[in-house]
């Protein structure tokens, strides 16, 4: 290839930059790769715009260096990792991302030579791919700080009676999460003056519980030096064997009973009441 068709090519592309939006516009409202339909192309009009001009400086030295992860092709991989982002925040759909790559793709490699429109070609097969991998990121972060919040607002951190207070940890919280909700339990238990902290680990899956340690010290560094017993319900073994090895550490009082209420029994004789069963 010449330098002068190199640089013919990134002149096509600047001097019709209109024209290949309003190409891409009408191609992308009629792909036929989207389904849902959840996004319109005004919405993304400026990004492509963008990924146009991109185009037009990356090919300036030629397409033989627009390869996966190269020097030249790093602006346009940033611009198609925040397309997928933004699309995922939108609620928009994968198939709407490679509808607007692809369409793109076709409009501009038909303004090019046959051997630049196959590099043109390989490279937005590789922006889509970089554009869907940051969609399904995006979208996984979402996910889990959704979980997160929910775990963090929807956990019960109670008084079972006054003075008694308890925290039912379920799911599978992260550490952040953990250390959250149990500051949140240490401040209720000072506030009522409570002599006992009921946590308890029945709820918890497998990952909660391996999450559960490094939340658990953070509580211990506010509660040390406290008359706070910790009484822990439902752990599994290696659960509350470690627990009882950390509060320990801390001088702090340690109980653990097997279920809930013989828990809440405990802690209510440890507020003063008299529990006494109905004959």
């Amino acid at each position: 290839m010449t330098d002068a068709s190199t640089h013919g090519l990134a002149a096509v592309i600047r001097e019709r930059s209109s024209e290949i939006l309003a190409s891409w516009i009408v191609q992308f409202e009629r792909s036929a790769l989207r389904f849902r339909r959840a996004t319109k192309a005004a919405t993304h009009t400026a990004q492509v715009a963008n990924l146009v001009e991109a185009l037009s400086v990356a090919v300036s030295g030629g397409t033989a260096d627009l390869r996966p992860g190269s020097h030249v092709t790093r602006e346009l991989e940033r611009s198609a990792a925040f397309l997928g982002a933004q699309f995922a925040s939108e609620g928009a759909t994968g198939f709407d991302i490679a509808a607007l790559l692809l369409e793109l793709r076709d409009v501009v490699a038909a303004m090019a030579e046959r051997e630049d429109a196959v590099a043109l070609t390989r490279l937005f097969e590789w922006l889509t791919t970089v554009a869907l991998d940051a969609f399904a990121a995006s979208g996984m972060q979402s996910l889990r700080e959704r979980q997160a919040d929910q775990l963090e607002n929807g956990t019960p951190v109670i008084e079972v009676l006054p003075k008694v207070p308890a925290v039912l940890l379920v799911g599978a919280p992260s550490t952040a999460t953990l250390d959250s909700l149990l500051s949140r339990a240490w401040m209720l238990a000072v506030g009522t003056g409570a002599p006992c902290l009921i946590i308890d680990c029945a709820g918890l899956a497998e990952p909660g519980e391996k999450n559960f340690e490094a939340g658990y010290r953070g509580f211990l560094e506010q509660a040390e030096g406290s008359a706070l017993q910790v009484v822990l319900s439902g752990g599994r073994r290696p659960l509350r064997e470690r627990a009882s090895a950390l509060t320990g550490e801390r001088g702090l009082s340690f109980q653990h009973f097997e279920r809930f209420d013989s828990a809440v029994a405990h802690a209510i004789e440890r507020a003063g009441y008299l529990l006494m069963r109905r004959s």
